[in-house]
């Protein structure tokens, strides 16, 4: 189903529906009396997880049968039953540029120190982000606990080896951790992302 995007107040678009986005549509009076819809990017193929989301479907921080304090939010995923080559596809007939972390090799975009991270997505992080990855680590030693239950993170990285679109373009790896990334949406000049079709270890 495609809404009416007319129909709404706010139109908001969001990788996935984490806790960040809805401690924003809750702790926002703006929402209150107004009809959002909040548009995310899963897919039914990512994980069995996500295979059991709807398409459209009221979301978590929805109150609209409140009397006292009605916040209307929809939930639409309209790419939950794509495969990845569709989106791709997409992509490339849109001239969109790819972000960045799929350029230098990510398969899947989450937090860069996603606890679900592969050996060669922890061994990539230590390679483009060392102070961060020894910070990560230093957490665990102080803390006696590991990010992942049954392997510390250098252990992790040790077994992987980094992504080599990562090593060879390092200007593409400073750019992908600037907080200040600037850059052209469209190019004329399109080319399939090395982390296309790679490994998705992320969140499911």
């Amino acid at each position: 189903m495609t809404p009416d995007l007319r129909g709404y107040d706010h139109i908001i678009v969001a990788l996935s529906g984490g806790n960040v986005s809805a401690m924003a549509l809750r702790g926002q009076d703006r929402f209150l009396g107004r009809r959002t819809l909040f548009i995310t990017g899963e897919r039914a193929e990512e994980s069995p997880g996500r295979a059991r989301y709807a398409v459209f479907e009221p979301h978590r921080t929805d109150t609209r049968a409140s009397l006292r304090r009605p916040r209307l939010v929809d939930h639409w995923r309209p790419v939950h039953g794509w495969s990845e080559a569709m989106v791709w596809d997409c992509l490339r007939r849109h001239r969109i540029v790819p972000a960045l972390p799929y350029r230098i090799g990510f398969g899947r975009l989450s937090c860069l120190g996603c606890i679900f991270m592969s050996a060669d997505q922890a061994a990539t992080f230590r390679l483009i982000a060392p102070d961060r990855f020894a910070r990560f680590a230093a957490y665990e030693h102080a803390f006696g606990c590991t990010i992942r239950r049954d392997i510390d993170l250098n252990t992790l990285a040790d077994r992987g080896r980094p992504f080599p679109a990562a090593l060879q373009q390092p200007d593409l790896v400073r750019q992908a951790l600037s907080p200040d990334r600037a850059g052209p949406v469209l190019t004329d000049h399109w080319r399939l992302p090395a982390g296309a079709f790679g490994e998705s270890a992320g969140p499911g």
